[in-house]
Order: structure tokens, then C-alpha cells, then sequence
């Protein structure tokens, strides 16, 4: 299995422009790498006083026998970090010191096994890491790896498997496409999350020896980890003001049945048709009736394929696009026609008879909905790089991305065959704008990297932006999509954190006054 190939990256930069503009900082390595004692030597040797006995969490159920209780370690080298050990084989396992992090929070490494046909490439490649803090990326962990979490916080239902001297849930699985297997649990006590990543040939009696020479160090600091979601406080808000320049916009607080939990932060969409709302969000397609300020749960709509995009159009009817999918259009909750050829994300026209296919690159197609088919005809943004987000109304298709001449991230805006019509830009810069719309009084546009709502008077001149925090009352969240509903006002859903970060949840809010 190659290393990550050039489709990857581009598609890894995608995720990385959406990210926050923020980075953790990755502290110097500091480790020790010597030579290991016989098994013999360590056997009778006194444990550093410095070293506090590893804290295992409480075991759902009997563990299975950890690697180090069948055969004892191989000598080698031994890599000595923070929060664990590992006896290695050098002539097996390699590594960069780039591949090493130790801190306070984190100690990492990831090593591989060589492939001796190709040295790009690698037979192996082991991640092992702890680290400390939160439990939150843990949590969702668990439901990406198809644990349930109060099956496992509540009914203990998982078995584990001693790694190291703690007890680690195992999860076979791959990595863009090539075998892996994966340990992981939470130490409570130690506010740590252990976590290995084996990708390759896992089965492989190398890596088992390389298990057998780790030993976590974890000691019990007494903590507690913060409430999950069956007992945390969902979110709940309410009507807020804020002006710019000579505009005053309101965000209200739309209360849903039942809060929508999530685990990813960006891909949820919604598509209004009359007083019934669709939002898709991680793969199921949920349908409600807004009644005021509030959306009543209809139901789950069955859906023929794994999709994450919905758009509306002005007749009432709904669109469903992904990668690889078909474009399907919905009506009433009911299918009324698919089309096999175009298969990317599709932003459709309010007339319904015509949109945009798109993915990533400025090379998209123009799809012309006749008589039950699909025609389409290309189309070259060429003033853009990369296709971030794309949307389209009456006349003007409103492409979200990064310049061709890297002069930042842009909304460029043209007309249906594919003629630049004009750009809107932010003095500040935009990061990464996820919906836009055109109103009597200009432009408005919501930026999911910089929690602002922006707008333009209507010849593209900047008239300013709102934070999330003055218009939502929301601490952090991520704009995710909107849709214009009848009176001209717009539904807005984003993800936010609890504020006792129990959960994320996807939530709506009306936004009006421009």
C-alpha cells in the first residue's frame, strides 16, 4: 500500500482549508532511544521511582491476553517517552525523529516496517499515541468504530484486549482502502486516550512483537471526565439582535423535537420546500414541518444510496447529489426521478430544470433536467483553484473557493453558461464561505470558518459582518448550509458544542433583516 498518493493530499488540503484558521502547536520531541537490556536483566531489575504504575480503566468484561503475557519482549532499542515505553526491533521498525512527539500532553510515534521492494513504500505502518485531555474526540471514536457509547459507558458490552497494560477496545477496519487494525480506550483517572493504529499486514508476527514491548505508563490522577450525552443539557437559545452599517439582523433560535447529535462537523445540509424542511445530516435524510420557530419531526426518509447533499428548487421538490451517487430528485417524500449520469455534487437553479455538477477542480458541467433526462455541458471556472462550496439561484451560480492566483478565498459569481459576472471579497479575507444568497438590499453570505454572516450592497461593495456569538448566542460552531424560506427570511443550521460539551449538535436558527 502506497504512502498517501496525490489525490489524498489534495483531498486531506480540502479538509484542511475547511478546518479553523487555528493550529495546535506540536511540541519538540524529547526522547530517549537506547539500547534494551537482555529480558533476562529487566526481569530482576527495580522499576524507576519517577515511574507511577499504569491506571487501567475498569474492564467491561474479561480482557483477552495482552501479546507481552505470551512470550516475553524481544531485546532491541528502546524508545522512552512520557506516558510509555516500547522495546523495538531496529532492524525490523523504522522512524524519523520527525515521527516522534513528547509532551505533556501527547507522546506519539508512528514507525513502519520497510517494503525491501520499494522504499516509498511500506509493508507496515504503526501509529501508537496517548494523549491527554478531553474525552470528546475519544467519544466519537467510538461511534466511527461502531461502538455504541452507552453500550460501552453504561452496559459494559465490549470486550478488551490488554495492550500494553491497558485494556483497549479492537476494531478491524482499513485505511483508504488498505487493511488496518485499531486499539483504543479511554484512562479516565489519567485523562489520557490510548490509541494504535496498525495499517498494513497487522497480522504480521513483527508487529506482535512490537506490542509485546510496550508498556503505558498512565499514573491515576483522580480525574473525571465531563458528562455524556444521555446526561448533558442540550442546547437551547433565543432571539437575538445585531446591526452593521444601516442593517439590523435578527437571529432566532428554532427548536427542533429532539436535538440532532453529531459526530462530524461540516457535512449537514438542508433544502426548504413550502413548510416542509429537509436536513441531511451524516447520511440520513430527516424531515420536518416548520411551525413558527420550531421544526416538528415528520420522519426518516428512506434513501437508495449514501448520500450528503440536498438542494431545493422553487417547485417544491428536493435534490439529493454525492460523488458516485446519482442525482436524485424527491417530491413529498417520494422519488420522482433519478439520473445515473450525473454523479457529483449538484447545485440546482429555483427552476428546477437546470444546475451545476461540481467536485473540486473548476472543471464542472452544466445539467440540463428535459423530459426525464439529463443532459450536461461543460463548464471552466477558470478564475478558480478549488471548489470549496457551490451554489446557484435564478441567474447567478455563486462558486466559493480559492483563487487561481492565490489571492485568497473569494466568492465568484456568473452567469448560467459559465461567464465570470463580478467577486465578493472581505478586507479581512473570507475562509470558507458556505452559502450565498442575493436579496433586494445586496449579497449575504455565511462564512463556516470565520462564524461571520457578511454582507455586500448589491454592486459588491463590503458593507460588513456579524459574529456568530452577537447574531446566534453560539460560542464556536460551524456554519454548515441555509435555504431561503417563504417570506424571505433564512434557515440556517450550524454544529455546536454543548456547553457541557456532552455532545455536538446540529441546530437552527431563522435569520431575517437583510
Amino acid at each position: 500500500m502506497k504512502k498517501l498518493t496525490a489525490a489524498l493530499l489534495a483531498l486531506l488540503l480540502l479538509v484542511s482549508l475547511a478546518a479553523c484558521g487555528s493550529k495546535d502547536t506540536i511540541p519538540t520531541p524529547s526522547i530517549s532511544v537506547s539500547p534494551s537490556p537482555s529480558p533476562s536483566a529487566s526481569a530482576t531489575a527495580e522499576p524507576a521511582p519517577s515511574k507511577a504504575p499504569a491506571a487501567v480503566p475498569d474492564a467491561p468484561a474479561p480482557a483477552e491476553p495482552s501479546p507481552s503475557q505470551e512470550a516475553p519482549a524481544p531485546a532491541g532499542k528502546t524508545l522512552e517517552t512520557t506516558y510509555w515505553t516500547l522495546v523495538y526491533d531496529p532492524d525490523v521498525w523504522t522512524f524519523e525523529e520527525d515521527d516522534v512527539t513528547d509532551s505533556d500532553t501527547r507522546s506519539a510515534v508512528i514507525m513502519e516496517i520497510p517494503d525491501p521492494e520499494d522504499p516509498d513504500d511500506y509493508l507496515v505502518n504503526a501509529e501508537i499515541r496517548v494523549s491527554i485531555g478531553d474525552p470528546y474526540s475519544f467519544r466519537s471514536n467510538l461511534i466511527s468504530y461502531g461502538f455504541d457509547q452507552y453500550e460501552y459507558k453504561v452496559n459494559n458490552a465490549y470486550e478488551t484486549t490488554d495492550v500494553g497494560g491497558v485494556g483497549c477496545l479492537r476494531q478491524e477496519g482499513n485505511y483508504w482502502g488498505s487493511p488496518c487494525v485499531r486499539y483504543f480506550n479511554r484512562v479516565e483517572g489519567a485523562k489520557a486516550t490510548v490509541f494504535l493504529e496498525i495499517i498494513g499486514d497487522y497480522e504480521d508476527a513483527r508487529v506482535t512483537d512490537l506490542l509485546k514491548g510496550l508498556t503505558f505508563r498512565l499514573p491515576d490522577l483522580g480525574n473525571t471526565d465531563g458528562p455524556w450525552y444521555w446526561e448533558g443539557e442540550p442546547f437551547s437559545g433565543g432571539s437575538l439582535t445585531a446591526s452593521v452599517d444601516d442593517f439590523s439582523l435578527t437571529g432566532e433560535w428554532v427548536a427542533m423535537d429532539e436535538p440532532i447529535r453529531i459526530t462530524d462537523t461540516f457535512a449537514h445540509t438542508l433544502a426548504v420546500a413550502g413548510d416542509q424542511v429537509y436536513i441531511l445530516t451524516e447520511g440520513v435524510l430527516k424531515q420536518y414541518k416548520l411551525e413558527g420557530s420550531a421544526l416538528k419531526y415528520v420522519g426518516d426518509v428512506p434513501l437508495d444510496g449514501d448520500y450528503g447533499t440536498v438542494d431545493s428548487d422553487g417547485g417544491g421538490s428536493i435534490w439529493l447529489s454525492d460523488f458516485m451517487e446519482p442525482l436524485v430528485s424527491m417530491k413529498d417524500g417520494a422519488q420522482t426521478a433519478s439520473y445515473s449520469d450525473v454523479n457529483r455534487y449538484v447545485a440546482m437553479s429555483p427552476a428546477g430544470t437546470w444546475g451545476i455538477m461540481w467536485f473540486s477542480g473548476p472543471e464542472c458541467q452544466k445539467v440540463e433536467i428535459s423530459g426525464g433526462t439529463a443532459s450536461l455541458t461543460d463548464v471552466t471556472y477558470a478564475e478558480v483553484k478549488t471548489i470549496m462550496h457551490l451554489n446557484a439561484d435564478a441567474d447567478t451560480v455563486y462558486v466559493c473557493g480559492s483563487a487561481a492566483d492565490d489571492s485568497g478565498h473569494k466568492v465568484f459569481m456568473y452567469d448560467a453558461g459559465g461567464a465570470l459576472k463580478g467577486t465578493l471579497e472581505s478586507p479581512d479575507g473570507l475562509g470558507s464561505v458556505v452559502y450565498v444568497a442575493h436579496t433586494a438590499n445586496g449579497y449575504l453570505a455565511l462564512d463556516g470558518n470565520m462564524r461571520t454572516v457578511c454582507l455586500w450592497a448589491n454592486d459588491g461593495t463590503f458593507i460588513g459582518e456579524l459574529d456568530d456569538g452577537d447574531l446566534f448566542g453560539t460560542s464556536y460552531p460551524w456554519f454548515c448550509d441555509a435555504d431561503r424560506l417563504a417570506d424571505g427570511s433564512f434557515l440556517v443550521v450550524m454544529t455546536e458544542e454543548r456547553a457541557d460539551k456532552s455532545a455536538r449538535e446540529l441546530v437552527a436558527f431563522k435569520l431575517s433583516g437583510f
